[in-house]
């Protein structure tokens, strides 16, 4: 006979195979979430962290460029107070391999959503945390961009 826990197990398993990704963040994009709730004000913190919690699915559609996150039900994740498709809440830098990376933080419509540019895929590739920039102007979207390098078309 199987155990609870087991079937849960396996039906996750399922899921993942079915649907793509994971059900959690790796370590890598867990540190970086880490680095930017130690940067913000306790009330934001409490509120990504409930929505962190809700997370159902990862999927790493472009490994390396962009990490999408879903929720199981949009309408009971409590919601940060910057509306819109696409607002950056962070760009987190670190240090790999000698070199400055940025990775942006993206929310939509007030729940975090996507990890875009440089994002590690390992914990080892983080060596160390550079800054947080919360809020940052004059972000640019990478989804754009890997479209039109999948199509073979010039990026902007």
């Amino acid at each position: 006979m199987v155990s609870k826990s087991t079937g849960y197990l396996w039906l996750a398993k399922i899921s993942e195979f079915i649907f793509g990704g994971t059900r959690g963040f790796n370590e890598a994009e867990n540190r970086l979430l880490s680095f930017l709730m130690d940067s913000l004000p306790a009330q934001e913190r409490e509120i990504l962290s409930r929505q962190l919690l809700s997370v159902r699915l990862v999927q790493r559609q472009n490994p390396g460029k962009i990490v999408v996150a879903y929720y199981k039900s949009g309408s009971e994740v409590p919601q940060l107070p910057y509306p819109g498709d696409e607002y950056c809440l962070a760009n987190v830098t670190y240090k790999s391999g000698g070199r400055t990376k940025t990775t942006s933080l993206v929310l939509h419509n007030g729940r975090f959503m996507t990890f875009e540019r440089n994002v590690p895929q390992s914990l080892s590739e983080i060596e160390a945390l550079s800054s947080v920039v919360l809020h940052p102007k004059g972000f640019k979207s990478v989804a754009q961009e890997i479209d039109a390098q999948e199509h073979g078309e010039p990026s902007e």
